[in-house]
């Protein structure tokens, strides 16, 4: 799902307080309360993706947020991992919340030593399909305090590699939380599944995959062998929403996360999105949201 806007480190940056910075590659904020966003009906923040791989360590309180449209709870000693091609969503907070934010950019990994027992592919789907998990206070206890290392390197501002010992530590930081995670396979053993949740599951990554082109149910129907009826029946039983609500829900997302570009034309944003022509994008996109796309990115 190539050519989407990003949100960029700076930026996000911006909405929130005690942040110690790398030359805008690597950073470490604290959040001591909810972001400093200002709230509106779609959340604390509209659907975005992010210029660079984001992890939490939650300390306190609860935070919902959702990575391509499914939702996870965040309360204490909860660890997550976003990627740059999720889409990431805050809905809420507690005015309680405490927590640690890294940010990185790729910039900065690719300057950092390999880790060649960890197979890169399997490390990124295992995180890509597992981007949550809850910790041992123990085992939060010691990531926070690698954090505070982390943290304590970053101000290495007169070191003459001050980059390099940086990016050893947080390939330090990654191996103690490898370690973490070798131990809780069983957050990446397959779960047992019915054949619906199955088909329910294939479903959402083929939606995360074709949503922007492909708009019709049969699409995904024939994609898994079943009926377009019959896709439906199911979504309905599993979700409440039926396969239809899916879709749009999904190029809804996407519809936001194009209009948050501003050299981005109304008329690129429904080519991106496979409609016929602009005046059906902006309909559906009215029918959905009450107002045209160029309303909305107004007042966003």
């Amino acid at each position: 799902m190539g050519e989407l806007p990003i949100i960029e480190i700076a930026e996000l940056n911006g909405h929130l307080t005690t942040t110690d910075n790398f030359n805008g590659i690597f950073s470490i904020t604290d959040v001591d309360g909810a972001f400093s966003i200002e709230d509106n009906a779609e959340g604390y923040t509209s659907p975005v993706r992010m210029n660079a791989l984001f992890m939490a360590l939650v300390l306190q309180g609860e935070a919902r947020v959702s990575l391509d449209y499914v939702p996870y709870t965040l309360s204490s000693n909860s660890f997550i991992i976003i990627m740059p091609t999720h889409i990431f969503q805050v809905a809420w907070m507690t005015p309680d919340i405490k927590s640690r934010l890294l940010m990185v950019d790729k910039s900065f990994l690719d300057g950092c030593h390999p880790i060649p027992k960890i197979s890169p592919p399997m490390n990124y789907m295992r995180l890509r399909n597992n981007p949550c998990m809850t910790l041992e206070p123990e085992e939060a206890a010691h990531l926070d305090g690698c954090i505070r290392q982390l943290r304590e390197k970053i101000g290495f501002r007169t070191h003459a590699f001050h980059k390099e010992v940086l990016q050893n530590a947080f390939t330090g930081f990654l191996l103690e939380l490898g370690n973490i995670m070798d131990g809780k396979e069983e957050l990446f053993v397959k779960p047992s599944l019915s054949r619906k949740e199955e088909l329910l599951n294939s479903f959402l990554q083929l939606l995360f995959e074709h949503a922007k082109e492909q708009h019709l149910v049969s699409f995904y129907a024939d994609k898994l062998f079943i009926t377009p009826q019959y896709l439906s029946l199911i979504l309905k039983e599993l979700t409440g929403k039926p396969a239809n609500s899916w879709i749009d829900d999904a190029l809804i997302i996407e519809a936001k996360v194009l209009l948050k570009m501003p050299d981005t034309t109304i008329q690129q944003v429904s080519n991106q999105l496979n409609f016929s022509d602009q005046s059906t994008f902006g309909k559906f996109f009215k029918k959905h949201l009450g107002i045209s796309p160029t309303e909305y990115r107004k007042k966003t």
